[in-house]
């Protein structure tokens, strides 16, 4: 019998969130980057259009710093070698998110935020679409479902 941590029976939630992650698909969870990246920014977002205090910034900056870190993670998870043009794309956009969210932390410009999140959001789209096909066609074929073979997805 697995013992519960002191953590996990203070938080319900977490340990939901631990258990969904554990168990999650490389293709399920590169969704939830997706949506964690976007959750980030839309709270930092919040916090930019409040009046301007040394807690509201440091929260602002936080925010966007999971998000950016998040990035990071969808960079280091393409695989360049397989996921060719793609792979490349991809990377280039994630770095100019990366750097258009600095600058919208420094600058405290709400576009440059609503940009990036749009940018995701419309990745998030393209993806799940892209692995609901992929498993449609699985099933069609009685193959086991993976995600498309542009190479670009998490390894």
């Amino acid at each position: 019998m697995q013992q519960m941590s002191f953590s996990a029976k203070r938080n319900p939630y977490q340990a939901y969130r631990r258990t969904q992650i554990e168990t999650a698909t490389k293709e399920q969870l590169l969704l939830m980057l997706y949506d964690g990246a976007i959750h980030y920014i839309k709270r930092a977002k919040m916090k930019m259009q409040e009046p301007a205090n040394e807690e509201t910034l440091t929260e602002k900056t936080n925010l966007i710093l999971k998000a950016q870190d998040i990035i990071l993670e969808l960079m280091a998870a393409l695989d360049m070698d397989r996921g060719g043009e793609v792979s490349k794309s991809l990377f280039k956009l994630y770095e100019y998110m990366n750097w258009r969210l600095n600058t919208a932390n420094i600058r405290r410009d709400v576009a440059g935020l609503e940009e990036v999140i749009t940018l995701l959001s419309d990745l998030r789209q393209t993806w799940d679409e892209a692995i609901q096909r992929a498993q449609r066609e699985a099933n069609t074929t009685g193959a086991s479902p993976e995600a498309p073979a542009s190479g670009a997805t998490t390894t």
